[in-house]
């Protein structure tokens, strides 16, 4: 990150403090560089490095540069990086030049998904070889804050050995818990342990800092503390941006010896006991601006894109096996390569960085929308377009891209001036389906018809030209204090004209009638504070419009219409009659620039105050969920990961005292036996609200200055999505994962132009919904296909395939076989697989020669 890294330099002008009991004895300190062509890296870097070691002999350095990085160098600065090429491959590689982060765009982990963490190590250590063919990558270690709590199964599954869980000198975006001493035992969700390197417990956050822990320049008050603290070996740590000329980075305490991160685990390994770290994802401290304007469009772009990647891969997989379809590998490389970089922490950190078209907000529209082509060409390659002929029978195939067979809503295009009342849909049976004519997010017609579908894999339907018998199933009555009550197979909810439009009465059907509202409060409700009108605005002080917008057999649409401070807002409420999800989409047409936040820090801003406006939920635009009997625990998924906090709550306020707060996919609030609860999904990486007072918040705008005193504003209106889903039993049990997916990866549906001779067809089924496809593809004409498991259950997972293979492998991420699986042959023609696999772990299963 290039912006004000100036800060550091200051280590020029440190004045030595006056010698410590501890000197004399000997600290450790681990240089180097981060950076790269999109962040920071001048043309005369390579040169450089080689300079600089040759003249400081005692002088080691770990790199964290994009591999991208040297696709450039080596064209625009070819001599030189020879020259650093030579350097590596004689000299550096021994113990003073070490590769510690391939990750192709240096995201920060913990804000996407698992499989786009995998997919950035495996791209990034392939570019990297390119250039480096004896580069190793033994330990992980980052500037930023690039953690996540399952990294140590991701990056032993590359190979890595170690890693570093502190990144002393760039804690704009957040650190990490202080925790041990020397060395830790870094233990993931899954249970895997990886030893490394923490942010010491006695490591303090440097006063009169918001960017730097204690050991960023190895001061003699660190290192004596260290020492006090029963740590042995001392070690500190700065990766320098690339572009820094200072050589070497001064270091108070003497005498310190400059080190490769491998070579100082290595050294001590075996005189230190590391300490198991049940590292959790609460570890992490990120402080980002959430609710931020530009923030918001960047997660919801990258969220979109890494859905539609996955399905892409997904389909022409099914494509590649089905009609011999060659796997279009640079396609895919390219579009990863695209979101990948999208997902670099600049884009979060510092969005407006750039010139006006070219900041990194306007690069990840451009990223994004790179990746989201070429995934659709994969995933719409499969069909051919048609609208309805006029008395003749269409076809729709439907694919299912998840590991189970499921039933929901299918939502296809459509013609102009369609409805139900002239057609219907009919299964492979000749049975009629509940449809439904209706609009998408821009206004366009499409068919909602609700179907089942085998996993991984399609069916096929018929739209004919005949009478639907289609009659609502949900019960919608005018209340007599002008409410509106909306009743489905599973809920009975209340929406209060008086209150904002807010639900005030949620009744649960299926768990013994149970109200899921506080008394007196209301659901969906926004509130927030408008710091130019010093006041709070809460949508339930004004009355709204409620209006039914859609109602069949299928779903009925509740449209709240209202105000929050002087922009008018939009609520759409949508409750599907067989389903147990209700969805909601948010759109706010902002009047003018309004202030929301804790205060106005316009002329008073100073990046070194601990106390910042951004940092405090409480007072942004935020959605209220006052929910009855549950919020005594809670729930929240990461990468391959589900977390239960140990905070009492999620508010703060200042530099040193972050708490994480952020919601990925989804998060859950529990009563305390965690027999009942509601989960809450969101489109896009943000954070949560948790008090006393509220169970759940979902933070919506925040507006004002923030990092380096940036004008955070509003560009435009909102539009957001969120779902609730209220639910019997643990998160475990509904699958709130699987819901999870099943939101993300809705059914992909076309109308063919004939029928074909296959029906329905399944590639494989995962038996328990609690194991889910983190992604399918093809590699040297295996099949390559990746479970990710939630389940409290470890072994005995059965996978059925209906296809053919030599033999099926477990691998790990380098491809590397670990292991072979035995194959049960049943009397279908099928074969079934048994997975051993720890709850919140992955496996590869490769098949050799797949076909069907």
């Amino acid at each position: 990150m290039k912006i004000l890294k100036t800060y550091p330099l200051l280590f020029w002008g440190l004045l030595i403090v006056g010698f410590s009991s501890a000197q004399g004895q000997k600290a450790w300190f681990a240089d180097g560089y981060h950076g790269g062509l999109y962040g920071h890296y001048p043309m005369w870097q390579a040169s450089f490095m080689v300079s600089e070691l040759t003249k400081n002999p005692g002088w080691s350095i770990n790199l964290e540069i994009e591999p991208e990085t040297w696709d450039t160098v080596s064209v625009k600065d070819a001599e030189n990086f020879k020259r650093f090429q030579d350097y590596y491959a004689q000299k550096g590689r021994f113990g003073r030049i070490e590769f510690v982060n391939p990750a192709y765009a240096q995201p920060y982990a913990y804000n996407i998904s698992g499989e786009c963490l995998i997919r950035q190590f495996r791209y990034g250590i392939d570019k990297t070889l390119e250039y480096f063919p004896q580069a190793t990558y033994t330990t992980y270690s980052c500037e930023e804050p690039c953690f996540t709590s399952s990294l140590p199964q991701i990056l032993k599954g590359f190979g890595y050995q170690y890693a570093v869980i502190r990144n002393p000198n760039t804690c704009w975006g957040g650190y990490s818990s202080g925790f041990g001493k020397d060395l830790v035992n870094w233990i993931g969700p899954d249970g895997t342990s990886l030893l490394s390197v923490p942010r010491y417990a006695c490591e303090d956050l440097l006063p009169g800092s918001t960017w730097q822990t204690e050991s960023w320049s190895n001061s003699n008050a660190f290192i004596q503390k260290c020492f006090d603290n029963g740590v042995k070996y001392p070690v500190g740590m700065t990766f320098q941006d690339a572009g820094w000329n200072g050589g070497p980075w001064g270091n108070q305490y003497k005498p310190t010896e400059y080190t490769t991160w491998t070579a100082y685990i290595d050294m001590i390994k075996e005189k230190v006991e590391a300490d198991d770290w049940k590292f959790s994802q609460e570890d992490i401290k990120p402080g980002l601006m959430w609710g931020a304007p530009v923030l918001q469009k960047i997660s919801q772009e990258i969220r979109v894109s890494e859905n539609q990647l996955v399905m892409g891969e997904k389909m022409a997989s099914l494509d590649y096996l089905y009609t011999g379809k060659v796997w279009p590998a640079a396609d895919f490389a390219e579009a990863w390569r695209t979101l990948m970089l999208a997902q670099h922490h600049d884009c979060w950190i510092v969005p407006y960085n750039g010139k006006p078209g070219h900041t990194w907000a306007d690069n990840v529209s451009k990223w994004t929308d790179s990746a989201n082509k070429i995934a659709a060409d994969k995933i719409e390659g499969l069909f051919v377009l048609e609208s309805v002929i006029e008395n003749k029978q269409k076809y729709i195939r439907v694919f299912n891209t998840l590991g189970n067979t499921r039933t929901g809503i299918v939502e296809v295009g459509m013609c102009e001036g369609l409805n139900t009342e002239e057609l219907s849909v009919l299964n492979e049976e000749g049975k009629i389906l509940l449809s439904q004519i209706s609009t998408d997010d821009k206004g366009s017609p499409v068919l909602l018809f609700e179907a089942t579908v085998p996993a991984m894999g399609n069916a096929t339907f018929i739209l004919d030209k005949q009478k639907a018998k289609n009659k609502p199933l949900t019960n919608v009555n005018n209340l007599l204090n002008g409410a509106l009550q909306v009743e489905t197979e599973y809920y009975v909810l209340t929406f209060d004209p008086n209150k904002g439009g807010a639900i005030s009465s949620w009744i649960d059907k299926k768990a013994g009638n149970r109200q899921l509202v506080q008394e007196g409060k209301a659901l969906n409700s926004l509130k927030g504070y408008f710091y130019k009108e010093e006041k709070f605005y809460k949508s339930t002080d004004l009355k709204a419009n409620v209006s039914i917008k859609e109602q069949g057999p299928l779903l009925v649409r509740i449209l709240i219409e209202n105000k929050i401070g002087q922009s008018n807002y939009t609520q759409c409420v949508t409750l599907l009659n067989s389903q147990p999800r209700v969805d909601f989409s948010l759109h706010i047409d902002w009047h003018g620039q309004p202030g929301i936040g804790a205060y106005d820090q316009t002329h008073n801003y100073k990046a070194e105050e601990y106390k910042k406006a951004f940092y405090n939920d409480l007072y942004k635009l935020h959605l209220q969920f006052p929910f009855r009997g549950v919020g005594e625990r809670l729930f929240k998924n990461a990468p391959f990961d589900v977390c239960e906090t140990r905070l009492n709550n999620t508010i703060y306020s200042s530099w040193d005292s972050i708490k994480h707060n952020v919601i990925l996919n989804w998060v859950d609030v529990a009563n305390h036996a965690n027999n009942y609860g509601v989960a809450l999904f969101v489109d896009h990486t943000t954070s949560y609200l948790q008090t006393d007072e509220l169970p759940l918040g979902l933070t919506v705008q925040y507006t004002g200055k923030a990092l380096w005193g940036r004008d955070y504003r509003i560009h435009g209106p909102i539009n957001m999505h969120y779902s609730l889903l209220p639910h019997k039993g643990n998160w475990e049990h509904p699958n709130v994962e699987y819901m999870s997916s099943d939101w993300n990866e809705p059914f992909i549906a076309q109308f063919i132009l004939q029928e074909g001779a296959q029906k329905s067809r399944s590639l494989l089924e995962v038996k328990n919904k609690n194991l889910h496809l983190s992604s399918v593809t093809i590699s040297n004409k295996d099949l390559l296909v990746r479970i990710y498991s939630t389940s409290f259950k470890s072994d005995g997972h059965e996978i059925q395939w209906n296809c053919k293979v030599d033999k099926i492998e477990l691998v790990d991420l380098n491809g590397k076989v670990t292991e072979s699986v035995e194959i049960v042959k049943n009397k279908n023609g099928t074969i079934t697989t048994k997975l051993n696999i720890p709850q919140f772990g992955f496996r590869t299963l490769k098949l050799t020669n797949a076909s069907l």
